[in-house]
């Protein structure tokens, strides 16, 4: 068994009278020495840098990690010359090293503001050792932890007889905005933060990786690798002599998103010619992870998941355990949940530290512009009290911090915010550019749906905005926000907020894999169990048993009472996904049902938000006996159908009882507006439709669930000879499709096999 190399912990900034700016000409770039200091050393990592110092083998047995932050401004640290100092009274060691700025679009403002901070107090750190006490992995080494899904490369990447991996650039260029680096004090942030620095000031470049790398320049790129108990050390050199890597040379083991994910290299071209891009790989060795690390792994990648894991990357919950929900719990000891309660108001996590933000307040008022400044000026560093480190940070949290470790992402998820309530969406936003990645509370606002409505514990109702910000940092920004969820009467469980709903871990895994989705709307009056409730089962397990669907149903609902709580009730007893999509009419008497295991609720001022959430994430639209909120459902679900906001697929209208005029259909008037709508009108001698002519052909009034399961068997056994029916054309398929796919719809593979045979291969 390989040993572990010893990595320390990062070395602090020392700058001395005699330190100043001068210039490298080799590389004609601006340089400074200074000294690299490591404080409470062991006596071991002394031992071992004295006798590599006394060797004469500094330089080649221990390697200089410099910070991915400052590598990404351009900003490289190396040894100089000169022999350590090492103070064994104080467990002190000190390096001397060089500073070359190697970003030639920055102005050299690096060095004045490193005086500036160190003359300020503030030291930044720097730099840390990696020194390997065993040699890296071989050829079959790698092989093998390939086989055994610890480790993913891809394709192009090429393993050399020595245990060299060889990864080739992928298309992908980072940039900096000037102007935004050298404004105010975000050079120093960057300095102090490193990476967490940069999330304001760094974007990805729309034209990709240039074809060529010219003398004297700098590049941000990135190559794909997924790591499992692992640490890759990067090869100073490339392929191309001239081009080498900064000193943020080191991928981190288990902390990872995934081989799709990209991982960001730092490159400078010191030659003399320009270096063709396609055909320069960088190059890194394997070393075995701490043992620590590799018990963290072994947990982690199980034998039925180590596969998934290592394409997909390890997941937050995977490593902090966020759904225990005593893990959670503990997160808000000490926080309070209201003005009047004592305790702090929130806290930020990070693998290192805690702070604790106060709850202010102002001669007894508390006032939430006030506390939203202050948590502001929390996570931009400049309200410095109530930070802990060490021994100071509570028992209970020491686990959960030391796991932050091993995260991972293309978002940084190293740092959490916890309050009860989660905060407003200005607030959300700034912490997120600020890396904050995930977000813990227990509640959306405090108080009511309304600030003059009494108050509400755990109240979870989105309005507009807060779900369309929600959305944003979720899908699109890998943020992510985790609920911890106490219904009154239930066992409190933890909910992640995840494609657009609340979700369970186990609502989580199934909502990935399932693929079609039943919505049923009705009415919300109780009393129709006893007629409805042994049709509706028959007929959710027949849908679920068809070959095409396999099991892979899941039912949506409007998460209120009456039929939609039949619906619901009905299939969990099945075992069939649910969603609820509720609205807070409470104060109506409809409570809402927050048991499905995948949910979301909003105010009613927003229910036609809520409306489109259902439509959109559902197949077949199943009306069934309802009164003017269905009416209103019915009528927003055909528009979208018509405007080709939702997949072209059955809406089936349910009477079981005959409650329309005359004992028949409870739709057929409706339905009836629908067919006038699409017949051919002729105004001032012109032919003129008021809605497609095939929108009616989609609507079917049917007397029971057989009925209304012929239909969707036969759809999903051949949905092109169903379109054939309907006669909607090719053109709007397609448009159809493409609109679910940019709001990333699960579609059916059976539907997507449908288009391309009725499309002649015109897949979306």
């Amino acid at each position: 068994m390989k040993r572990s190399p010893l990595l320390t912990d990062d070395g602090y900034l020392i700058l001395r009278p005699e330190d100043e700016p001068g210039h490298d000409e080799t590389l004609d770039a601006p340089e400074m020495t200074a000294l690299l200091r490591f404080e409470e050393t062991s006596d071991t990592l002394r031992g071992i840098l004295h006798d590599l110092d006394q060797e004469g083998r500094l330089a080649q047995g221990a390697v200089l990690i410099g910070r991915s932050g400052h590598s990404q401004v351009g900003l490289d640290v190396t040894l100089a010359e000169g022999g350590l100092e090492i103070d064994t009274r104080r467990r002190r060691v000190e390096v001397p090293v060089i500073l070359t700025s190697l970003n030639r679009a920055l102005p050299d403002i690096f060095f004045g503001e490193l005086k500036n901070l160190c003359e300020r107090g503030q030291r930044p750190q720097i730099a840390r050792f990696f020194i390997p006490m065993d040699k890296p992995l071989t050829k079959g080494e790698i092989e093998t932890a390939i086989k055994n899904h610890h480790l993913l490369l891809p394709q192009a990447a090429n393993i050399g007889e020595d245990g060299l991996i060889e990864l080739p650039l992928v298309d992908i260029r980072y940039l900096l905005s000037t102007a935004l680096f050298t404004a105010g004090l975000n050079a120093q942030q960057v300095l102090l933060q490193s990476k967490g620095g940069l999330s304001l000031i760094q974007y990805r470049s729309a034209l990709g990786l240039p074809p060529l790398l010219h003398p004297g320049e700098f590049l941000v790129g990135a190559v794909c690798i997924s790591l499992g108990p692992y640490l890759a050390l990067i090869e100073r050199t490339t392929s191309q002599p001239a081009v080498f890597h900064l000193a943020a040379r080191l991928l981190d083991a288990v902390r990872t998103s995934g081989v799709r994910v990209p991982r960001q290299v730092e490159l400078y071209n010191g030659g003399d010619e320009p270096v063709d891009l396609r055909t320069l790989t960088v190059a890194l060795r394997l070393y075995p992870a701490d043992p620590a690390t590799a018990r963290v792994a072994e947990r982690i990648f199980m034998p039925e998941r180590a596969a998934k894991i290592i394409r997909d990357g390890v997941d937050f919950a995977d490593v902090t355990e966020i759904f225990n929900v005593r893990e959670c719990d503990a997160l808000f000891d000490n926080l309070s949940s209201g003005p009047l309660e004592r305790g702090n108001y929130a806290r930020i996590l990070s693998h290192s530290k805690v702070v604790e933000i106060p709850r202010v307040m102002e001669e007894g008022e508390w006032h939430e512009n006030e506390q939203n400044r202050v948590i502001y000026e929390v996570v931009r560093g400049r309200i410095t009290s109530g930070v802990h480190t060490g021994d100071q940070i509570p028992p209970d949290l020491r686990r959960f911090i030391g796991s932050l470790s091993f995260v991972g992402g293309a978002q940084d998820l190293r740092q959490v915010y916890v309050g009860h309530r989660f905060p407003e969406t200005d607030t959300l936003r700034v912490l997120k550019r600020n890396g904050v990645g995930v977000f813990v509370g227990r509640a959306l606002r405090e108080g009511g749906a309304c600030g003059s409505e009494p108050q509400r514990e755990h109240n979870i109702y989105f309005d507009q905005t807060t779900y369309e910000t929600f959305c944003d940092l979720s899908c699109k920004d890998g943020v992510r926000l985790y609920m911890l969820h106490e219904q009154e009467g239930k066992q409190p469980h933890v909910r992640e907020f995840y494609r657009g709903f609340w979700v369970t871990r186990e609502g989580k895994e199934r909502l990935r894999e399932n693929h079609t989705v039943i919505a049923m709307f009705g009415s919300h009056v109780e009393g129709m169990e006893e007629v409805l409730t042994g049709q509706v089962k028959k007929f959710f397990a027949a849908v679920n048993d068809l070959p095409a669907i396999d099991g892979r149903l899941t039912v949506s609902h409007g998460a209120g009472p009456g039929i939609m709580r039949i619906a619901d009730d009905v299939a969990e007893e099945l075992g069939i996904l649910r969603i609820g999509v509720g609205i807070d009419s409470e104060k109506v008497g409809q409570k809402s049902n927050m048991r499905p295991p995948v949910m979301a609720q909003f105010l009613n001022s927003v229910r036609h938000l809520r409306q489109n959430i259902l439509d959109r994430t559902s197949l077949f639209k199943i009306y069934n006996i309802g009164g003017i909120g269905t009416l209103e459902e019915m009528l927003i679900a055909i528009t979208n159908l018509k405007l080709f906001e939702s997949l072209p697929a059955p809406h089936i209208f349910i009477d079981p009882f005959g409650l329309g005029d005359n004992s028949g259909h409870l739709w057929e008037k409706a339905l009836a507006q629908v067919r006038i709508s699409a017949e051919m009108k002729h105004i001032d001698g012109r032919e003129v439709r008021l809605a497609p002519a095939w929108l009616p052909h989609f609507c079917h009034p049917v007397r029971s669930y057989d009925e209304a399961f012929e239909i969707i068997r036969d759809f999903v056994d051949d949905p092109v000879a169903y379109w054939r029916q309907t006669g909607i054309g090719h053109e709007d398929l397609r448009t159809a499709f493409a609109n679910a796919v940019k709001a990333k719809v699960t579609i059916p593979p059976y539907m997507t096999e449908a288009l391309a045979r009725a499309t002649g291969g015109g897949a979306v």
